[in-house]
Formats: C-alpha cells, sequence, structure tokens
C-alpha cells in the first residue's frame, strides 16, 4: 500500500514537473515570439523611415539631373540644377555616417582618438560652416567670444560633431529670419583642465516636454516640418549624447513649443602641452594649376565609373593621368615605365587580383630609384582608423576617404609633389 502510495506520488510529481516544464516552455516560447516581432516592427519601421529618407532626395538628385539636361544653354539654371543635386548628395552622406556611427555605438565599437586641436581653429570651422547654412535662410547667427588661446586633447571630427548637430538642427528648426547663437561661458583652466559650457540656442520652433523625456533616444523626431532634403534619420542627437558621455562631459535642453530651444553642452577637457599637427596648406586655383600640371599620375581603380570621375577631376588641373584596372595591373605598369616616369600613386583599396595594401608594398620593393620615395595616396570607401592604419603599414604615404573631394585631392598631391626627397 505504501508502494503504491509512493509511485502516485513520483508519478504525480513527474507529471506536475512536465506540466511545469511545458508551461514555462510555452510562456518562454511567447515570449520569444513576441520579442521576435517587436524586433521585426523595429525593422519594418526602421527600414520604412529610411527608405522615406533615401528617396526624398534622390527624387531631387533624379529631378534635377534631367531638369539640369535640357538646360544646357542657360548656364544659370544648370548651375542651380547642379547645386540642388549636391545638397541632396551630402544630405545622403550626412545620413549614412549617421547610420555607420550609431552601429558602431550600439556594438561598443565608437570610440574616441584625441590629439591636439587648437581652439582658435575650431571657432573659425564653426563661422565656416555656419556662414552659408544660415545664408540660404537668412538667419543671423551670432558666435560672441573672447579670444581662447590653448590647444585641446580632444578627437577633433568627433568634437566638432557635437556642435555640428547641435547647429544644424538649430539652423534646420528655425524659421527664415530667425536668429541662431553660439556661445562659450563660464570657462576656465585649472589642474590642466579647460572646462567650459557650449551653448546652442534658437528662437526656432521648440520642443514639447514629452519630446524633451526621449529627445537623445535613437531615432526620435517629433516636428513633421521637413528640411529641404528630408527629417533625417533621427539619429544625430543620439549621437551627441553618445559623444559627450565618453568625453565624461553632460548636456542639458531647455525648450519651449514654438518659443525655441536652448541646448548647454558643459566639457571639462585637457589642455595638449603639444603643438597640433600642421594642416595641408591651403593654395589657391592658380598655384595648384601651377603646381600639377603636366604631372603624370598613376590612377588605380577597378571600377569604370570612379576611373572615369577621378580622371575627369584631374584633368581640370591639367594632370595627365594613366589607369591600371587593379594592383596586379599598377604593380607591372610601374615596373615597365622608366624611374620617375609617374610622379605619384592613387591606388583603390577594394580590387580583384590584387588589392591595394598588398600593391602598395610590391611596389615599394621594386628595384627602381623612385620606388621608394614616390607618394602613393590611397582613395578608400573604409575611413575608419583602422583602415588608415593599415594604408601607412603598406607604404603609403596618405588616405582620402570616398566619395572624394577634389579640392582635398589637389592639396594633398600638391603636399607631396613639392615635399623634398
Amino acid at each position: 500500500m505504501e508502494q503504491t502510495m509512493l509511485i502516485a506520488v513520483l508519478i504525480a510529481a513527474l507529471v506536475g514537473l512536465f506540466l511545469f516544464d511545458t508551461v514555462r516552455l510555452r510562456r518562454m516560447q511567447v515570449q520569444r515570439d513576441a520579442a521576435k516581432e517587436e524586433v521585426a516592427e523595429v525593422k519594418t519601421e526602421f527600414l520604412s523611415r529610411i527608405s522615406h529618407e533615401i528617396k526624398t532626395p534622390m527624387n531631387v538628385i533624379v529631378g534635377a539631373t534631367a531638369l539640369g539636361l535640357e538646360e544646357t544653354e542657360h548656364p544659370e539654371r544648370m548651375e542651380e540644377c547642379l547645386n540642388r543635386i549636391r545638397g541632396a548628395s551630402e544630405f545622403l552622406m550626412g545620413l549614412l555616417n549617421d547610420l555607420v556611427d550609431m552601429s558602431k555605438i550600439e556594438n561598443g565599437k565608437f570610440h574616441l582618438h584625441p590629439k591636439p586641436y587648437s581652439f582658435t581653429e575650431f571657432l573659425n570651422e564653426v563661422e565656416n560652416m555656419m556662414e552659408p547654412m544660415c545664408e540660404r535662410k537668412w538667419i543671423r547667427f551670432h558666435m560672441p567670444h573672447e579670444e581662447i588661446n590653448i590647444n585641446m586633447m580632444v578627437d577633433p571630427v568627433r568634437f566638432f560633431q557635437i556642435f555640428f548637430n547641435l547647429l544644424s538642427n538649430a539652423v534646420k528648426f528655425t524659421p527664415e529670419g530667425g536668429e541662431v547663437t553660439f556661445r562659450i561661458c563660464n570657462y576656465a583652466t585649472h589642474n590642466n583642465q579647460f572646462c567650459a559650457d557650449y551653448v546652442v540656442s534658437d528662437n526656432g520652433m521648440g520642443m514639447s516636454e514629452e519630446f524633451q523625456q526621449i529627445l537623445f533616444q535613437p531615432f526620435t523626431q517629433e516636428s513633421v516640418n521637413q528640411g529641404e532634403w528630408g527629417n533625417g534619420a533621427g539619429l544625430g542627437l543620439a549621437i551627441v549624447r553618445s559623444i559627450v558621455d565618453l568625453m565624461g562631459g553632460t548636456i542639458t535642453v531647455k525648450s519651449e513649443p514654438q518659443k525655441g530651444t536652448e541646448i548647454k553642452v558643459h566639457l571639462e577637457i585637457e589642455i595638449a602641452e603639444i603643438q597640433p599637427e600642421i594642416e595641408v596648406a591651403h593654395r589657391s586655383a592658380e598655384e595648384i594649376q601651377n603646381i600639377l600640371r603636366g604631372k603624370r599620375v598613376l590612377l588605380v581603380e577597378d571600377h569604370p565609373l570612379d576611373v572615369e570621375i577621378s580622371r575627369r577631376i584631374l584633368e581640370h588641373v591639367a594632370v595627365n593621368v594613366i589607369s591600371a584596372q587593379d594592383g596586379k595591373a599598377a604593380l607591372e605598369q610601374f615596373k615597365a615605365e622608366e624611374p620617375y616616369h609617374f610622379d605619384a600613386i592613387l591606388m583603390d583599396i577594394q580590387m580583384p587580383n590584387m588589392n591595394g595594401f598588398v600593391a602598395a608594398r610590391a611596389i615599394r620593393k621594386v628595384a627602381k630609384p623612385d620606388a621608394q620615395i614616390i607618394p602613393i595616396i590611397a582613395l578608400s570607401a573604409d575611413d575608419t582608423l583602422e583602415d588608415v592604419r593599415k594604408c601607412k603599414e603598406a607604404g603609403m604615404n596618405a588616405h582620402i576617404a570616398k566619395p572624394v573631394e577634389p579640392q582635398k585631392l589637389y592639396q594633398i598631391l600638391c603636399e607631396y609633389l613639392l615635399a623634398p626627397i
């Protein structure tokens, strides 16, 4: 009798455990399904928003291109179309950069790389950025400040990105004829630190209290007041918050609908004990022509359209362009010519047969007197510090990120062609 009861208890316990596990597994499955549905909804919403943000400037590019082709006899109208194409293209590039940055942030791969950066240079860059941006909307820009002669130890790109995002947002959401102000307040130096409040304010449309609570979350937008090319992905302020956090700073917001917005960033930055690197000299168009005219450049690129665009950019300043379709062809061409036949090499990185890294190393090993000294400049779609490091290790002199800016290419070519051997 006791054995029968014990067996019954054991069976009941096993059944109970089985039912418990079944319910638990079922609950876990329901939770997994719900999580999958939530992820799917987020992905769908994200793709829908990004698709819209891409299509808006793409419509401008396609439409302005079609109009421009019909305006060949009216240079002013064609120039207007080209300016619209350029503006839409820059918007798309900014959108892509924001998406890449956000991906790095979410994967823990977003890092700062500090180096000396002149505060005066920073203010000059802000002024140069804001002047054309505000002129387009007849917005008055104020930047009252005293002379601050220090060099900061910051990541120049990310530090500037904070204020580029904040100021461009202020312009975007301020109506024509409005005002945007950038002030540096409460600054002081102590213990080799430069402490300051950076305040961006405008008299634009402002934000609701509810939206201010989620302002720095990715993909958040409140206003339907679309910019010239689109609203963007709602990533700019999330990226700003991440950079400020990495720098150990704080960011606060004051805003009222229809009254404007004030955003304050407080940062304590190490003062650099060494001078910033000397930037590439900015030469006039006439100087560039005089330096580059008649120079022979080996262009190593596998994509026909990239070859055509780069060729036209270089021929615009009277450079003689010889092209090679991959690293292997470039190596053979370099070997075949007399020493000093080429003045410089522009090297793509990702190519079939032989990539740019391998080709650069191989060229440096060629038994010719110019093999060690010819400038090799990387043209790469990857603009990470890791890619720049690999280019340097492969023996390249400089790195230019695609899409290539003609003026930057000209200035860098001039720098290396004038460098003492």
